[in-house]
This record gives C-alpha cells, structure tokens and sequence, in this order.
C-alpha cells in the first residue's frame, strides 16, 4: 500500500476536465438513489501525507503487496516465442502497465504478467482452467469459485482485500463491490505517474457508489465502462422496487393457494437477493440442486447456508436457471411435486424482460398456462441508461472506454458528452 497523498485545498477538478471518447475499436456484445455530491477534495498527486504509525510495516515503510512464490516465478511470453501469441483488444488492457482485465479467452497475451478477474460470469473468465499458469487477482469469492469450478491451482490464484490499496509490480490497486453478482468488484488502478483508472466489469450504479472515499477522492483518466444497458430504452426500475414488486406478488400468491411453489430463476452466480428476499418475507427453505449448492458455499454466506437445501420436497421456494422457466418446462416441474404443491409461481429476473410498454411494475402481464404462472420481472444486475448516466455525471472522466455493446464510436461520443454537458 503506497502512502496516499493529501487532498488539495481546491475544490474537486471533475469540471476541469476535457472529455474524450476511446477510438473506435472492435468489441465483442456480451453479454437508494443518487445522492448530491458535496465538495470533497481531489488528491494532490505530488504531495505526500506523513503515514500513522500504524499503517507501516516493522522496517517504517508503507506495506506492500507480496506475490506467492510461484507468481514470482512467472513470465509473460516474449514476443518471438513459437508459442501461438492471441491478439488482446485494446479495452482490455491497463494502458501503461502488464495488467489485462477479464482476458482470458486469449491465451497467453504478449507483454501481460498479471491478470485480473472482474467476477464469475463464463463471458469473463472463458479461458480459465487448470492449465492456466498466470497469476489471477480477484476477489476472495471469485477466488473460491475459479478454484473449486475451474480448477485452477491455487498458487495463481492470488484474492485481494476488499477496499484496501494493494502494490502490484508499482501500481496501486484497490477492490471496489461492483453491485453486480457475489464477489464481482470494480478495480481502481493508480499507476506510477498518478494517473487513475476505473474499471467497472459488469456493474449496477448505486447511491452507496458516491460515497465511496475512493471515487470521491479521486479524478478519474480513464473510465472502463459496461456498458450493456446503453440504450435509453432500458430504464428499469431500482432493485430494491423490484424486489418488493416479487415479495408482494408471491405474497398474495402464497395467501390464496398455500400449496403454491414458488420458482425463481438464476443463472450460476447471480439473483441472489430475489429469493434470498422471498424466503424471509415467506419463511420458506430454498431448494437447490447439489451442483448449485456446491457454488453459493463458495460465498461464505451463512444465512444463505442456514436456509438453503437439495431436498427440492422439503422446500417451497426453488431455483432453477433461467433456461428453465418456460411454461412447457415449468409444467414438467410441477407435475414432478404435484403430491404436495397445486400451481406454480415464477419470476425471471433479468432486465431483458424490460418493455417500453410495460414502463411501470404494475404494468407487467404475467404468461398462464394452467397451474404455472410466469412474471418476468425487469430485475437487472447491469446499470439501467439513467444509472450510467448518472455514474458518468458523478465521476467525470477524462476519457470513456465502453466494454460492451459499441455499435458506433460517433454515438457513443455524442451520448458521453451530453451527459456532461
């Protein structure tokens, strides 16, 4: 951890700033609220802070990240090698540095030494496996995930703390909660020349984002944004308005039929509040397959453990992924409990299920087909347009690089610039 640097007397420099849009570049598609900022400082990169004594290291100095043995050991092919060298897209690499971020479907990427992992989602660590010989930094959830799921000797497996400034090969790197999925984080990147990076990954803008003393303390050069929402179409509602609309829904539900099972849809790692929400406000046990159990054990969650079982009979709320829940299949699912539940109740939380013509919850017309229901309700882990806008208007960058979903640097530029105008 370098020394952090005093905060100047002047106010924040974010209008200070010139706007730029990254050049074009080819990109694949993949796939509470905001406060008012006050005036907090920016950081004075060239002056120094007098360290407490308890942030030193026995020797006096400021601690600094060390890397298992085996990491040290690691070298990035050379350029000559004979070994096939993959082409990295610019978007995901650390300029200035050999730090690449969820580029691991490239093979072993020229002049990358260090590779980050933004969280559990197959479209970012596709690539990972037990050959993969490079040091991983990631969170201590993802980290359980890509040991256990992957397989990847632990020994390139290096977690990082949460909201605590680590030194990687001189740069300061620092794990912001991304809002996203368990263990996803945002990676805050301070290189030697005091330049300032934000990588989101996949992220969901919130209010608590504001606060954080690393953002708001910072100007940030280059913003790494996800952009797969960018569309003012998508402007679904909070999660927490989501979550209540499915509490309320099941409720009822529940209260006319008690034999109803309830069924919400997931994906490997994700939707985890939807029925973590459902089985508090109905006191039922969740249902998951082994498989699935075997996952959210890497979460370390002891509520979720406490309350979650494979006993699908002995539970009234089950998760099935998200390819599931179609009438034909869900139907399959009840006649397989027919003893002991009548109808069946599912919510597929994903934004995908947003419509323009269904703008308000109420609005939202569930799928019947005898005794299955099915609410797809607008419940997203990406940030909605006005929440990127929002993010966007907070941090004012000096330059934007989208990660997802570029159809056109022109209109990328012109959206970019009016939300800071």
């Amino acid at each position: 951890m370098e020394l952090a640097s005093a905060p100047p007397k002047s106010p924040p420099c974010r209008l200070q700033r010139s706007f730029s849009v990254e050049p074009n570049l080819r990109q694949s598609s993949l796939f509470n609220f905001y406060q008012p900022k006050s005036g907090i400082p920016k950081r004075d990169r060239t002056s120094k802070v007098k360290p407490k004594p308890s942030d030193l290291s026995k020797d006096g100095q400021s601690p600094s990240f060390s890397y298992p043995r085996a990491l040290m050991k690691t070298k990035s092919l050379p350029a000559n090698s004979s070994a096939r060298v993959y082409k990295c897209p610019l978007y995901k690499r650390i300029p200035g540095t050999d730090m690449t971020v969820d580029a691991f479907s490239y093979g072993s990427i020229d002049g990358c030494s260090s590779y980050f992992l933004t969280h559990f989602h197959s479209d970012h660590y596709t690539g990972l496996g037990r050959h993969f010989k490079h040091p991983i930094y990631c969170s201590k959830i993802t980290a359980n995930l890509v040991k256990k799921r992957l397989g990847v000797n632990q020994r390139f497996v290096v977690p990082l703390p949460m909201r605590t400034p680590v030194t990687l090969r001189g740069v300061e790197v620092t794990l912001l909660d991304a809002n996203h999925c368990p263990g996803s984080v945002m990676f805050l990147f301070v290189l030697p020349d005091g330049q300032v990076i934000l990588h989101t990954g996949d992220f969901r803008a919130s209010a608590d984002m504001e606060t954080y003393p690393e953002l708001r303390g910072n100007c940030i050069d280059v913003l790494y944004l996800d952009t797969t929402y960018m569309n003012p179409r998508y402007c679904f509602p909070k999660q927490c308005d989501v979550i209540r609309y499915v509490v309320r829904i099941a409720s009822e539900a529940v209260r006319k039929e008690p034999k109803t099972l309830i069924v919400c849809g997931t994906y490997s790692i994700g939707k985890e509040r939807v029925f973590l929400a459902l089985a508090k406000a109905l006191g039922f046990k969740i249902g998951l397959a082994k498989e699935k159990m075997a996952l959210l054990s890497c979460l370390e969650d002891p509520e979720m453990n406490s309350i979650a079982s494979h006993d699908f009979l002995s539970c009234q709320i089950h998760v099935l992924p998200m390819g599931h829940l179609s009438l034909k299949k869900l139907d399959m699912h009840l006649s397989e409990y027919k003893s002991k539940f009548n109808s069946l109740l599912a919510f597929k939380p994903t934004g995908w299920t947003y419509s323009s013509r269904a703008k308000n919850l109420r609005d939202i017309k569930p799928s019947t087909k005898r005794g299955v229901t099915i609410y797809g309700v607008p419940y997203s882990e990406h940030s909605s347009y006005d929440e990127l806008r929002q993010f966007v208007r907070f941090l004012r960058p000096g330059r934007i690089v989208p990660t997802v979903n570029v159809k056109s640097t022109n209109e990328m530029q012109k959206t970019f610039r009016e939300w800071l105008t």
